[in-house]
């Protein structure tokens, strides 16, 4: 009885082997290169119409977001627009609300190949932004996030979401 039991035992054990043998060798094998990488930057080359605004406040409980788009667009007024251009220069046109990226000057990535931050250096001073996502050159929107501190403390994040307009 006893034999009788390890000889199942060990039959069970070569089937159940044998299936899991099979299944795994039906996987498909993966062929194909992922091609080229996008070139970041110019994905970025364009011009770039706001579309909303957004703030997050970072001491609420919740984690609040607030939609804050009437601050830059009125239905009249042309919405905030950027500009950035292949020789890295880039131009602000705004004509309500603040202005939270300078009047113009140089940008630039963290990494050109693999980007975190969008920096755009003006006459006075150096901006940093975190990109909501990376850009591809047939990219249609686009998020920047503007992370406000206190006391080195993180307080609020300033979301701008843009669309391409040319």
């Amino acid at each position: 009885m006893l034999q009788s039991t390890r000889f199942n035992t060990a039959l069970t054990l070569l089937v159940c082997s044998t299936l899991l043998f099979a299944l795994n060798s039906c996987k498909p094998e993966v062929t194909g290169a992922l091609g080229e990488p996008f070139d970041k930057v110019e994905g970025m080359i364009g011009t770039w119409e706001l579309q909303a605004f957004t703030q997050q406040d970072l001491n609420s409980p919740i984690k609040e977001t607030r939609d804050l788009s009437d601050f830059f667009l009125d239905g009249i007024a042309t919405p905030l627009q950027i500009t950035f251009d292949a020789n890295r220069n880039y131009s602000v046109a705004i004509e309500l609300g603040k202005n939270y990226f300078g009047e113009g000057g140089t940008w630039g990535f963290d990494d050109d190949l693999y980007p975190s931050y969008l920096q755009l250096y003006t006459v006075s001073d150096t901006l940093q932004y975190n990109l909501g996502g990376m850009v591809r050159s047939f990219d249609q929107s686009m998020r920047i996030e503007y992370r406000r501190d206190c006391n080195d403390a993180p307080t609020n994040i300033y979301t701008f979401e843009f669309n391409r307009i040319n």
